[in-house]
């Protein structure tokens, strides 16, 4: 029976058989990444570029293909054994693409499996069945790794902090009607002017929603109703601790503008949760938000006077992180 080590010794030894066992590691953890629904596309790209680098050295050292090319793209142009002129012209095209950053998702996937491919192919050159082997417990050892941090991924993903600067907690919703997945962003005030354009890169110009909210703090002293005074375009409304201050959200009879209104309310020394929810249809968007706190005209809120209320959102108390 052969000795399985003095195999191994003579693969090792094979020129281009370490360069195209680094290159096999690196082509497996790019496919995971890509298959990874956690994992941004992108973060393939570093491993497919070493496999590439790994595959040029694999075959300047076996002497497959031009010795002299000095990088993948002058490899790829030159005739490889096993290779075809037509395979090498889909993956040099790849590889420029590749080594600009110019590769969306699908783009990726198509050249992963080109590489998968080429690796087949001159997997009998230099390796054989030892490399196939070799690749089935690489493939199950990452896939083992990618089983034990899928967790710390999500956990990560589902806690990661809002980024921006600011008291006020924005989400930025791709509807008229709050609902989806938001775009979530710290900002300093409710007091915006976008005209015509976008609010957010990540949502249209039209048919928008928007839900700001953070906690404003009473001082002792406070003895004069809180005046609210809204001013948006298109519909608008204001609530303090859960209670609806100021809605307009739609026209009512003529009676009531959508987007404006003013609400008094007194307020007891604390923190108090204000949340300010909008939504644009078609045309200009804005919205304004002012406030008085001792009969004076309503002017934009003071950031002394708000409390971020935390990343994490408390249906019950939504200012309780920062009590």
């Amino acid at each position: 029976m052969a000795d399985p080590s003095q195999a191994n010794a003579k693969l090792s030894s094979q020129p281009g058989w370490a360069e195209l066992c680094r290159a096999a590691d690196d082509l497996h953890a790019a496919e995971l990444l890509l298959q990874d629904p956690l994992a941004p596309a992108r973060t393939a790209v570093p491993h497919l570029q070493e496999f590439w680098r790994s595959m040029h050295e694999a075959g300047r050292a076996a002497t497959l293909g031009a010795p002299s090319a000095d990088d993948p793209g002058a490899w790829l142009a030159g005739e490889i054994t096993g290779v075809d002129a037509r395979t090498r012209e889909q993956l040099a095209n790849h590889w420029r693409a590749l080594s600009a950053a110019q590769l969306d998702v699908k783009q990726l996937e198509s050249h992963a499996r080109l590489a998968r491919q080429l690796l087949q192919t001159l997997e009998p050159i230099l390796g054989g069945g030892p490399l196939r082997t070799r690749r089935r417990r690489v493939l199950w050892t990452s896939v083992g790794l990618l089983m034990l941090f899928t967790p710390v991924l999500t956990y990560v993903a589902l806690t990661a902090e809002i980024e921006g600067e600011g008291p006020w907690r924005a989400s930025y919703f791709s509807d008229r009607k709050l609902e989806g997945s938001p775009i979530n962003q710290r900002e300093l005030s409710v007091d915006h002017d976008w005209g015509k354009d976008a609010p957010h890169e990540a949502v249209p110009p039209d048919k928008f929603s928007i839900r700001w909210d953070t906690c404003l703090r009473i001082d002792d002293d406070q003895t004069a109703p809180v005046i609210f005074q809204l001013n948006a375009n298109d519909g608008a409304r204001v609530f303090v601790d859960g209670e609806s201050l100021i809605d307009g959200w739609e026209r009512d009879s003529g009676t009531r503008r959508r987007g404006m209104g003013t609400g008094e309310l007194t307020l007891t020394p604390g923190l108090h949760h204000l949340r300010v929810e909008y939504f644009e249809s078609m045309g200009s968007a804005s919205i304004k938000l002012a406030v008085s706190f001792d009969d004076s005209a309503p002017a934009p809120l003071s950031h002394d006077r708000l409390v971020y209320p935390g990343d994490e959102f408390d249906e019950e108390d939504p200012c309780a992180a920062v009590r």
